[in-house]
């Protein structure tokens, strides 16, 4: 008698965009199993504590040299739109394994607010902190925020700046987060963040090979992202574009999964898993290079208030 092959086998949400109600149970299932933390830590990790995107600066970059890039990016944007400084407090709005959260407490020695859904992936988080000599710059909070309480009271204008990388698609209303972020902000605050997006113009239909793998309700654009900022509130409203590294970057995803996959099996990813995760990312790579119906960059945006 064949196994039966659960969702959570496969990791496949196909045909389940899903509501703002959904949104958050789904993120935990796509990230907290332990395969799941496994295979992240391989496919978009490269062996580190990153899961994002990646900037490449020559050929021969996977993606852990990419991903790096794109820390050094989204911090030197950070930097550059507030200057960080040892007495800034930065929140990491989605801090997964931590990985940037820790460059930047390294870099500035400042305290870095780690917020992050996933228990498993915050003890990872802590942990490597703690390696690396800086757990008392770390703070980790267990926390959705997609929840009515999210942010906490105490919380509100707490924060220099707030930092996200590839989080607010799982986002349940991406303008009451801006709104939520504005209001955790100092005056005079700071926020940058990357997405992966549809670009502008793009059918949501082209974009379901990236909805049928992850938990979302509606794939934002780069324009409507700039438009809810100022809707929010927020001045100085900044968007890189560097859509042009996502084929790159699908393909080096793909590649892992081609020349480590008997390894990411054995290390307990199910078969059926990563297979589903081969088809979606070879179907990504074609529509990326033929109809370049995704977006990803960076974003820079001010809260009102003094420069310093």
């Amino acid at each position: 008698m064949s196994k039966m092959v659960s969702e959570k086998d496969t990791g496949d949400f196909k045909g389940k965009q899903f509501s703002e109600e959904e949104v958050a149970a789904k993120v935990i299932e796509q990230y907290s199993e332990e395969h799941a933390r496994t295979f992240y830590t391989y496919v978009m990790g490269g062996g580190g504590y990153d899961i994002h995107y990646g900037i490449f600066k020559k050929p021969s970059d996977g993606v852990y040299e990419s991903s790096k890039a794109t820390n050094a990016a989204v911090i030197e944007t950070l930097d550059r739109t507030r200057g960080i400084t040892p007495e800034s407090v930065v929140l990491d709005l989605g801090s997964g394994h931590g990985g940037l959260s820790h460059e930047i407490a390294l870099k500035f020695g400042c305290t870095v607010h780690s917020f992050n859904i996933s228990p498993e992936q915050n003890e990872m988080n802590l942990a490597e902190a703690s390696r690396l000599g800086i757990a008392e710059k770390i703070r980790v909070t267990a926390g959705n925020f997609n929840d009515k309480s999210f942010p906490a009271p105490e919380l509100k204008g707490t924060f220099t700046h707030v930092v996200s990388c590839e989080v607010f698609c799982h986002a349940a209303s991406k303008p009451d987060l801006l709104g939520h972020i504005l209001d955790l902000l100092v005056p005079g605050g700071a926020l940058v963040f990357t997405d992966i997006m549809g670009a502008d113009g793009a059918d949501e239909k082209a974009l379901k090979d990236f909805t049928d793998r992850n938990a979302t309700t509606e794939m934002a654009r780069p324009s409507g992202y700039l438009d809810q900022l100022q809707t929010a509130g927020f001045v100085h409203r900044g968007f890189w574009d560097g859509s042009c590294h996502l084929e790159h970057y699908f393909k080096a995803m793909l590649a892992v999964c081609q020349t480590k996959g008997d390894e990411m099996v054995a290390a307990g990813v199910p078969r059926p898993y990563l297979d589903k995760w081969i088809a979606a990312l070879t179907d990504r790579v074609d529509i990326e290079s033929t109809k370049h119906v995704f977006a990803w960059g960076i974003f820079s945006a001010r809260k009102p208030g003094p420069v310093f």
